[in-house]
């Protein structure tokens, strides 16, 4: 460590960046203490000054600003940089950060492609340095939940079968000026590495791993609908997906959604054991299953084969005198149900040797690419397609164009 205090760089300063920062703020809050986020960088100058001035107001600290991340690398003393990055830029800068020395959080989906993933993770076993995937939701509350129900309760049996089904529509509406920057590399494939099954959707695929085990098969479509007529991926960015997925452990699931489906909108998140099923319909699951923020409540109910039923209020009871007080202060430090904030926690405490290991590293965070570019690629295919072909690199004709454009 450089000093007492962790010094963090942070590289991209758009909106999620902003919500690392205010979990920065609540790790401070909370007593979790140490970090000093002492540089900030951005090609866009305003994104880094405002940045700037919510860590002056949050953290009681303004740090440096930058426009070049090789010049921050250069000058500044740091312990660990954080990437906000589109998605393009992400093996590019986290390499060029860990050959100058530095540990890195990435936020999600990794790399754009597989390959350029596997490129991630090999400069972090080469340099030795920890490579962090940012995966804010398999922390929360009712993820850690819902997995201690399924696996170690013994409440509903064995995990069998899941929907996870979603629809809906809305207004059109009519663009009356320029598309804000994030907007614009989103529906660039060659920035993006995709539409909403890989964005948002990096958040599903890492979460149902996290809960069931390692996806096996998928066979998909992936289609726009909104124009009226059905187009298919890798033409046109998906709003409607059709996914049926395989597990290792013999477990299937549907995972269905669609943003552009007018008239009556339905969402369901339903996971079933042999001896009843695990519920949630709140918003956006989908994607952020068991979401908790914003104006979403973390809801669900657990039903047994004879009826009974507990809510998740019931089942956080059970769950935390099953796990004792060591394991649920790891889970939730000083009481943080933070997922965002969790996440840069455990990153620093990795780095200062307080844990042994981040709970998603680059490996581990490609099995769960590995699945959005399955949705991708059997969509491109029009076959059942294996995870691990897609994991090995076997299996990439998506993703074949967006390697060429990036020289990987």
């Amino acid at each position: 460590m450089a000093s007492d205090k962790f010094r963090m760089g942070l590289v991209g300063t758009g909106g999620i960046a902003k919500t690392h920062i205010r979990a920065m703020a609540e790790l401070q809050q909370r007593g979790l203490k140490g970090l000093l986020l002492s540089a900030v960088c951005d090609t866009n100058a305003d994104n880094a000054a405002e940045a700037a001035q919510m860590c002056e107001e949050l953290l009681g600290h303004r740090p440096a600003i930058y426009s070049d991340y090789r010049t921050m690398l250069e000058k500044e003393t740091m312990d660990g940089v954080d990437l906000c990055l589109p998605h393009g830029l992400h093996h590019s800068i986290s390499i060029d950060c860990m050959e100058a020395g530095q540990h890195v959080l990435c936020e999600k989906p990794l790399g754009i492609t597989i390959k350029a993933s596997r490129l991630m993770a090999e400069a972090a076993d080469r340099t030795g340095k920890i490579l962090s995937v940012a995966v804010p939701y398999r922390r929360l509350p009712g993820m850690r939940l819902v997995k201690w129900a399924l696996n170690d309760s013994g409440m509903i049996g064995k995990p069998l079968s899941f929907f996870n089904t979603m629809a809906r529509g809305g207004p059109r509406r009519q663009q009356t000026g320029p598309l804000p920057y994030a907007a614009q590399w989103r529906r660039d494939r060659l920035m993006s590495g995709g539409g909403p099954a890989m964005d948002g959707g990096f958040h599903w695929c890492d979460g149902i791993r996290y809960l069931l085990g390692e996806v096996d098969t998928v066979y998909a479509r992936a289609i726009e609908q909104g124009s009226g007529e059905v187009r298919s991926v890798p033409e046109v960015r998906e709003d409607t997906v059709f996914a049926v997925v395989t597990f290792k452990n013999g477990i299937t699931g549907t995972w269905s959604w669609s943003f552009d489906a007018p008239g009556e909108n339905f969402q369901k998140v339903l996971f079933y054991g042999s001896e009843g099923s695990i519920s949630t319909d709140i918003g956006h699951a989908i994607f952020h299953l068991f979401w908790r923020g914003n104006d979403w409540i973390e809801t669900g109910t657990m039903t047994n084969r004879d009826g009974q039923s507990w809510d998740f209020e019931a089942l956080k009871a059970l769950q935390k005198q099953a796990v004792g007080d060591a394991q649920w202060e790891f889970m939730f430090p000083r009481g943080l149900e933070n997922g965002f904030g969790y996440e840069i926690w455990e990153f620093m405490e990795v780095i200062r040797g307080n844990r042994d290991k981040v709970e998603v590293d680059a490996w581990d965070g490609m099995h769960s690419l590995a699945i959005c570019e399955a949705v991708y690629e059997s969509a491109t295919c029009g076959e059942v397609v294996r995870v691990d072909d897609v994991y090995s690199g076997k299996v990439d004709a998506y993703q074949a164009p967006i390697n060429a454009h990036w020289n990987i």
